[in-house]
């Protein structure tokens, strides 16, 4: 695993003032907080990203980094959606903008980010379950995994091995990857049939 925080790359950068904790009709002065928001694509099984303060501006809570670490023991299915992250901090005022640094394309990106309105919800789009009856798309095949000591990489090596073995190389070109889309995993335990872990794939 990769315990090194590292900088990653975003999307878009929001930051915007909440007056939501202000307290109106007292003699102190009002509260609110200013909000940091970065909208990036991960790998929701592999990718653990925070915005946090940089710990070298000194004196400064207007510095940030989008920073995280990565997963890399195991298998995971190479999935990348959008997610969205945020950090806030107290303050009697509304600074004109803070600086946010990410990952660039030979380096760090650092980005002057003027406060305004908060971002739009993002909204994800819903995906429609597979009929069970689902035939696998032309171009497609579809393999199950065996594993008869209940290992899920154990089965995975072997659907992706069955997998490789229905688009031989050649006429496939080697430098083109097969995929695979994990369709349904389960397990079977007594009786006459062998006991093991099965996980069935769509391989294209």
């Amino acid at each position: 695993m990769n315990t090194c925080g590292r900088l990653f790359a975003v999307e878009k950068v929001y930051a915007f003032f909440d007056e939501g904790e202000v307290s109106k009709g007292t003699p102190v002065r009002p509260l609110g907080r200013v909000v940091v928001v970065a909208d990036l694509f991960v790998n929701p099984f592999t990718d653990h990203v925070q915005i946090c303060p940089n710990p070298i501006a000194i004196g400064s809570p207007s510095e940030f980094l989008v920073i995280g670490t990565r997963t890399s023991d195991g298998i995971h299915p190479g999935l990348v959606v959008k997610r969205r992250v945020s950090y806030s901090y107290a303050s009697e005022v509304t600074p004109a903008s803070v600086i946010v640094y990410s990952a660039g394309t030979n380096g760090p990106l650092r980005q002057e980010v003027r406060l305004s309105g908060p971002p739009a919800l993002l909204v994800e789009p819903l995906e429609q379950a597979p009929s069970p009856d689902a035939q696998p798309s032309p171009g497609s095949v579809e393999v199950t995994g065996f594993s008869p000591t209940f290992s899920l990489e154990q089965a995975v090596q072997d659907a992706l091995a069955q997998a490789n073995a229905k688009f031989p190389a050649p006429p496939r070109n080697p430098d083109v990857a097969i995929e695979i889309d994990v369709k349904d995993i389960f397990a079977r335990s007594g009786g006459n049939i062998q006991p093991g872990l099965f996980v069935r794939v769509t391989a294209k």
